[in-house]
Order: structure tokens, then C-alpha cells, then sequence
């Protein structure tokens, strides 16, 4: 209903703002609050291709249409300076009324160009404006660039893997900051500092998508437990797979992912953080101790391994003949666990793991678990005072839907606090003893406006999602990733070496 009513309005003060130029191209005025039949006139008056038409119903082109029918239908006025084309694209709802108005403007049609040339940097500038005009287009609506930040879904992306990311699989969200700097997410280029500007602001409105998201489907979005106070679309990208859609109810049993009660399968790929115990040698003796006098430190990367450099701990895999790429993802710490044992804690794949157990001098290897009433992991969401979750034993959580009408009990108010008071934008959601009010007043139920969704990373054991800052509201989708264009291998210290076999590799 509100989408009927903003469409007409747009189309009356459309017609208002274009009647007297229609008439002064003795075209009939009231064509002008006519839907695609005043585009149609438009395209006659400036004497474009008709079927230009068809840009006005292709999501982020039809804004580029604009653009350029404006900037032409000015020039019929005899406007060819950069500021007047400028005003008819910013600021067409005035710049036209005063063209048709005016007795001093005078519609010459497209010959009125006949006779002016542009000089060359004209052309450049012209040139650059629409290229800057038609990327920002694209970025807003079709695909935008990605790259992979952390190792959160090794190996299944890998860190400094550069994505492609569809806008139109889930449906373009339209800029909600629509002005900001070109191609910029949030921050300016080389220099800092903020990169758009807060007002205006357009509410959240999201284009007709071809598909909806799935359970498993790999995701990306704007981090929704900032604080930085940055507008949603402004929010840093993150990129997790959706383990629960809206409507379902998750469960975490012993690592395993429960949905509406089915087991889901693990994604293939996926690391987790083992045990693996070894028979201590004079070697590896000689390392492990040289290793707990480097804790902390940087290696020669900068980066800083909870049981030291990296490069040591590497060196003493290979004491055992243990090609230490099997760890894909990281030795997390290594240690003597008395008698003649020295055990590493590595993230690696489930497939890599029962590898070890074939290797000469290992002695065992378990995946490290956190048993349900473990505290001595991170606080987990939602924070309810007196719930044991742990990150492999949590839930069940329900993941709220639009229309949803959640009972507003001590427990539902901290579970979908943050979803109702910050995402869903009232400030007076609140608790008083045992009641639960909204606006000052007492309320049993809270019916939801959004979908939401929960986000996990492949690597369960080295994410940060949504088992602690809660759910992804749909406004903060951004987009699919589609394909990976270029990859590059961030353990190389001095080069980055082109990772060949991962290129052009389709995602999901």
C-alpha cells in the first residue's frame, strides 16, 4: 500500500515538474503524469532510440537513464555549461519548472547542439563523471567487489581470496546514505576520515530479488554489532554462511547444527581446533621450549601466535616428518603434557586430522570441545543471565520472521532486545521488574517487522558470528558471492603468490 501511494506521488510531482516543459515542445502537458507514456515523450523530444525505454525497468540502469535523458533534454534548452547539466540531474525538480516558466528559455530541441563543441577537457571531465556515475551504478545494484578479511570460513574462502558479489540474487537494497564518495564504502581513500555525508537518509527498501536466502548459503553483510554509530549500509562487510533462516529454530549439540529438530550436514571444508599428541623427542623438546620463552611475540609477519612464532612451530611439525601445510589454518599452541607427550592444538580439517593419526610418533588426535556449562569461553548471545550455552552446546534459539508475534517474557526481551530496540528502531523497549514496555506502556506480545537471520563461520572454532553478537537483520544484507576473479597467498612474507587453481572458482 505505502509503495502505491509513494509511486503515485512521485508520478504527480513528476508531471508538475515537467508540464510546462512538455508544452514548450508542443507536446500535450498532461502527458507528463502519464507512467512510461511521458518517458516514451521524452525519448521523442530529445530524439533518442525508443527503446531506450526498456532502461526504466532494469533496477540501478533506470537511475543512469535519468541521468542522461536530463542532461540531454537540458541541452534542448541550449544548456551545455557543466554547472546548468549539473542542476538539471541534482536538482531537476527546480532547474526544469524554471526552463518552462521562464519566458527567456527558449526549447530549441537536439539541434540546439549543432553548433557548440566541447573542448577537450570538457570531454575528459564528461568522460570521468559518467564512468564514475555508471561504476557507482553497477556497485549500488548489479556486482561489487569482495575481498576475503579473515579465516573465518577456511578453507572453504581463504583469506585475501577477492570475491565478486551479486546484488540482485537477494535483491538490491537502494542506498539508504545515497551521498557519498565514488566507490568508497566508508572511509576516504588515502586520506581517512568519513566518506559520505548522513543526510539524507532514504529508508530501507530492497528491489525484487530472483531467489531467497537458503540454509547454507554463504552471505555477506553489514556487521550488525557495531558501535561506531556508522548508518546500516555504511556498517563494515562481513561474510559468514546463514546456518538459520527466519522461522527456524537452532540447536548446537556437540558441534553439530541442529534446524527444526534435523541434523545439517557439515560443510565440507570446514576447520576445527584438534589435539594432536606426539611422542616427545630431543628435537621437538629443544623447540617446545624455546617456544614458551616466545609467547606473545610477533613473528617476522607482525602477526603475534598465542605460543609463539609461527615459523618455530612449523619447524617442529617437520621434526616428525609432518608437512606442515595440513594446518591450513593455524598452530594454535604446543606444549609438554608430561611424561614423554607434547601435544599441538591446530586448526585443520577434519580430513587433515584423520591423516595425522596414520603419522609416525603421533599418538592420538581429539577435536577440542567446550561441554555445555562451560564458562570459559566468550559470553555468548543472548546473554541471559543463567544460561550455560557454550559455543559447541547452544540453544535452542528461535530466529524471528516478519509478522512474528513474540511473547514478551524476562527471557524473549533479552533474546530480541538489540532486534527490537536497535534494528527495529524503539528507543523505549524496556524492562521493569517482570514487565516488559514499549513507549510507556505494558505490552504482552511484539509483533516483528523484519526477517532476521543467523550467521556462522565454517571455522567454528576461530569466528566471530552470530553465537555472539546475535542476530542479521535483512536490512543489513548486502549481497551473494558469486565467483572468486583472483586469489592470493597471504602467508607469503615478502610477495603475494597468485593462488592459480582457486581462480574463477564459482562460490556456494
Amino acid at each position: 500500500m505505502h509503495f502505491l501511494i509513494y509511486f503515485a506521488l512521485f508520478y504527480i510531482v513528476n508531471g508538475l515538474v515537467f508540464f510546462k516543459v512538455f508544452q514548450k515542445a508542443d507536446k500535450p502537458g498532461w502527458a507528463a503524469f502519464i507512467p512510461i507514456y511521458n518517458e516514451y515523450t521524452i525519448l521523442k523530444m530529445i530524439e533518442r532510440p525508443i527503446w531506450w525505454i526498456v532502461f526504466i525497468f532494469l533496477p540501478g540502469l533506470d537511475l543512469l537513464f535519468a541521468f542522461v535523458v536530463l542532461v540531454e533534454l537540458a541541452k534542448c534548452f541550449g544548456k551545455f555549461k557543466l554547472w546548468e547539466q549539473a542542476a538539471a540531474v541534482l536538482f531537476g525538480f527546480i532547474y526544469f519548472p524554471y526552463l518552462g516558466f521562464s519566458r527567456n528559455e527558449r526549447f530549441e530541441g537536439p539541434g540546439a547542439s549543432s553548433g557548440y563543441k566541447r573542448s577537450i577537457a570538457r570531454e575528459w571531465v564528461d568522460a570521468i563523471i559518467f564512468a564514475l556515475v555508471a561504476a557507482t551504478v553497477i556497485r549500488s545494484f548489479y556486482v561489487e567487489a569482495y575481498t576475503i578479511p579473515t579465516p573465518s570460513l577456511e578453507e572453504t574462502l581463504l583469506v585475501d581470496d577477492y570475491l565478486f558479489v551479486s546484488k540482485f540474487n537477494f535483491g538490491a537494497r537502494i542506498p539508504m546514505t545515497p551521498i557519498a564518495f565514488p566507490l568508497a564504502h566508508n572511509t576516504m581513500p588515502f586520506i581517512g576520515g568519513q566518506s559520505y555525508i548522513e543526510w539524507p537518509k532514504v529508508p530501507y527498501y530492497r528491489l525484487p530479488g530472483f531467489q531467497k536466502i537458503k540454509n547454507g548459503d554463504i552471505v555477506v553483510f553489514n556487521y550488525p554489532a557495531e558501535d561506531l554509530g556508522r548508518p546500516v549500509d555504511k556498517k563494515d562487510n562481513y561474510i559468514k554462511r546463514c546456518v538459520a533462516i527466519p522461522g527456524d529454530t537452532l540447536k548446537i549439540v556437540n558441534r553439530n547444527i541442529f534446524i527444526n529438530g534435523k541434523e545439517q550436514p557439515m560443510p565440507p571444508h570446514s576447520e576445527a581446533l584438534f589435539k594432536v599428541y606426539m611422542t616427545l623427542n630431543d628435537d621437538t623438546k629443544e623447540l617446545a621450549n624455546e617456544i614458551n620463552t616466545m609467547r606473545g611475540q610477533p613473528d617476522q609477519s607482525g602477526n603475534v601466535h598465542p605460543s609463539g612464532k609461527l615459523g618455530i612451530q612449523l619447524q617442529a611439525l617437520r621434526k616428525y616428518g609432518i608437512d606442515a601445510n595440513m594446518a591450513v589454518g593455524d598452530i594454535r599452541d604446543i606444549y609438554q603434557a608430561g611424561g614423554d607427550t607434547v601435544v599441538f592444538e591446530m586448526l585443520m580439517t577434519r580430513t587433515a586430522a584423520e591423516q595425522l593419526k596414520s603419522y609416525p610418533g603421533v599418538k592420538g588426535v581429539s577435536i577440542l570441545t567446550k561441554k555445555l556449562g562451560d564458562t570459559t569461553d566468550r559470553i555468548l548471545f543472548p546473554g541471559y543471565p543463567g544460561i550455560k550455552w557454550s559455543k559447541d552446546f547452544y540453544g535452542p534459539l528461535y530466529v524471528p520472521k516478519k509478522g512474528d508475534h513474540i511473547k514478551m517474557t524476562v527471557r524473549n526481551y533479552y533474546t530480541y532486545l538489540k532486534a527490537i530496540k536497535e534494528y527495529e528502531d524503539n528507543p523505549t523497549f524496556s524492562l521493569s521488574g517482570d514487565h516488559v514496555f514499549l513507549d510507556g506502556k505494558p505490552i504482552t506480545e511484539y509483533v516483528m517487522k523484519m526477517d532476521y537471520y543467523f550467521m556462522m563461520g565454517d571455522n567454528r572454532d576461530n569466528s566471530e558470528d552470530s553465537r555472539y553478537w546475535g542476530f542479521v537483520p535483512e536490512d543489513h544484507i548486502v549481497g551473494k558471492p558469486i565467483i572468486i576473479w583472483l586469489s592470493l597467498d597471504h602467508d607469503v612474507a615478502w610477495y603475494k603468490k597468485i593462488r592459480w587453481s582457486r581462480m574463477f572458482s564459482l562460490i556456494n
